[in-house]
């Protein structure tokens, strides 16, 4: 299982605290994806400036995996 990583998030534009998908923040994105994914993606769980917590997405060795940026919905938290 993955732990907690300091990685840079696109949205923030910083080094952020991210943390790997629970399961089902995992099933989410598979079905967004429409294929398998592995265990190396995390979300950004920075707190903005508005309150919200961060929530993009991205892989262990890739900052842009994805082409445009993809979020957490926030009911997946």
């Amino acid at each position: 299982m993955p732990t907690a990583k300091r990685l840079t998030c696109r949205t923030c534009r910083s080094e952020e605290n991210h943390e790997p998908l629970t399961s089902g923040q995992r099933d989410w994105l598979q079905d967004q994806l429409g294929n398998p994914i592995s265990d190396n993606y995390y979300k950004c769980v920075n707190v903005r400036p508005d309150g919200t917590v961060c929530l993009n997405l991205r892989t262990h060795g890739h900052e842009r995996h994805f082409r445009l940026t993809k979020r957490l919905p926030d009911d997946l938290e």
